[in-house]
């Protein structure tokens, strides 16, 4: 009942704000489902970085409506950083305090339709995204700084010692794929909220960057291909070399920021050649091997704060703060498999079909359904029954087979490596990483035309095509690629 809201309420049921639509607006969103009864849609114009207008309908409570036209008050005439800033407890002022019991949600309605129009604003202006467009940064304010935040408590943690730092910060979540509701993947529609409401209680600007087709063509459709090619992917280093650095400095260049920031545990470490990666305090938590592709003019501007903490650093941090994120649990390993089948996400987006499964000499052991259920050195799952264990030593897609051999036919010696990216001279380089988490081989590293051989001092096991391969000179990344063939 009408009696249960406070004046502030009142009033703008009575005299709501920017009621209707933005005629051909330059953002347009909506949040809500009609099913249950609550709907918020925005639009706006921006000029010069301005909200010059801003319009919204709610088909809903009260509550939504009051929530609505306080928005728009605050939010009108703005710069978009400004705007970006404006939290439920700025709306929730202006409103006289506490909405009734039951009511809160209209808060997080309201400033959700604002975002995503926010984010429809970006996506219009973020086709450069697909072919790559980025500057150095130079450009840029000194002292500003966008940083990526996941939801979890070392992007949380980013921000937040950036912002002590004096660094002017905005922060952005990418939307990569469709997450499930209530999932905590990277970026599900929860996720987004909830490093929304972080940011916000830290009193910084929150974006929302939709790079669904980005990550379609140049992450899945890699994972995908790389099986159905009998070839072993690291959806992580494809997202990292294509998709996050990048669409982290195309807001920053948007908004005039010069620096990007993101909460990986690494180092940048200035050498004779210019920047390159460097390993973190933390060793445990070492990701230098996923950041390998990150190209150097990416690389300069980057700033990684969490690089001199040990992650137990890191998580008292956050509950010093009394930051949310300060218990919250590590990520999954691949964000857009929340089930961690990943056999079953490719089987259901490619087939290649049956083949035979074969010993080094080519003799038929049995069959299988398709060679993108396979990798180089899985043991289980071969379809085979012998009296000695047998691991996959090869995938031919030309062929449609797979080989099979004892765990020392899993042992080389060479590795042919390509796609590279080097940071500095490659004859620097004393070992090589192929896969996270491994150990570092002693190796040396030598040009053969366009791609460049490895010949490892001691013999690896199980390196399989597709696998990226890094080079250190001590904690120093040489530069990295990916292995192309097994010597």
């Amino acid at each position: 009942m009408p009696e249960r809201y406070r004046p502030e309420v009142i009033e703008h049921l009575v005299h709501p704000q920017g009621v209707g639509e933005v005629n051909q607006p330059d953002g347009c969103g909506e949040a809500g489902d009609a099913a249950c009864g609550d709907v918020a849609r925005f639009t706006l114009r921006v000029e010069d970085s301005r909200l010059s207008e801003v319009c919204y309908k709610v088909y809903g409570c009260a509550a939504c409506v009051a929530a609505g036209s306080a928005l728009v008050g605050l939010v009108r005439g703005r710069h978009l950083l400004e705007a970006a800033r404006v939290s439920r407890a700025d709306v929730e002022e202006v409103l006289g305090g506490p909405l009734p019991d039951g009511k809160e949600h209209a808060l997080t309605l309201v400033i959700d339709a604002l975002h995503r129009a926010f984010e429809d604003y970006l996506d219009h202006r973020a086709d450069v995204l697909l072919g790559g467009g980025y500057t150095d940064g130079s450009a840029g304010e000194e002292g500003t700084v966008v940083a990526a935040m996941s939801g979890g408590v070392d992007s949380a943690v980013t921000a937040l010692l950036l912002k002590e730092a004096g660094y002017r910060v905005a922060t952005v979540t990418f939307r990569l794929h469709d997450g499930e509701p209530g999932s905590r993947s990277c970026c599900s529609p929860d996720t987004v909220l909830f490093a929304r409401e972080t940011a916000h209680r830290m009193g910084l600007p929150h974006f929302t960057l939709n790079l669904k087709r980005l990550f379609e063509r140049r992450v899945l459709s890699d994972f995908v291909g790389s099986y159905a090619a009998g070839r072993t992917p690291n959806p992580c280093v494809a997202c990292n070399a294509h998709v996050k650095f990048h669409a982290a400095a195309f807001l920053a260049d948007m908004l005039g920021f010069r620096h990007i920031a993101t909460g990986h545990y690494a180092r940048v470490a200035e050498t004779p050649y210019g920047p390159a990666l460097a390993r973190p305090k933390d060793e445990r938590k070492d990701q230098t091997y996923v950041l390998w592709p990150v190209p150097e003019k990416l690389l300069r501007r980057t700033v990684f704060p969490l690089g001199d903490y040990e992650k137990s650093e890191v998580r008292a941090i956050a509950a010093d703060r009394e930051l949310a994120v300060a218990h919250t649990p590590e990520s999954q390993d691949i964000c857009f498999i929340p089930d961690g089948d990943y056999r079953r996400f490719v089987r259901e987006r490619v087939t290649s079909g049956p083949g035979e499964v074969v010993d080094r000499s080519g003799r038929v052991l049995g069959r299988h359904g398709g060679i993108e259920n396979f990798t180089v050195g899985q043991r289980r799952g071969l379809g085979v029954s012998t009296s000695t264990p047998l691991y996959v030593t090869e995938v031919r897609p030309e062929r449609r087979q797979v080989v099979v051999g004892r765990k020392r036919d899993l042992l080389v010696r060479e590795i042919l490596v390509g796609e590279t990216n080097w940071f500095m001279d490659p004859s620097e380089a004393d070992s090589v990483q192929v896969r996270y988490n491994g150990s570092q081989l002693p190796c040396r590293v030598d040009r053969d035309g366009e791609r460049w051989l490895v010949r490892l001092e001691e013999p690896a096991a199980a390196v399989a095509p597709g696998q990226s391969a890094v080079f250190y000179a001590g904690e120093r990344v040489v530069g990295g690629g990916v292995v192309l063939r097994r010597g």
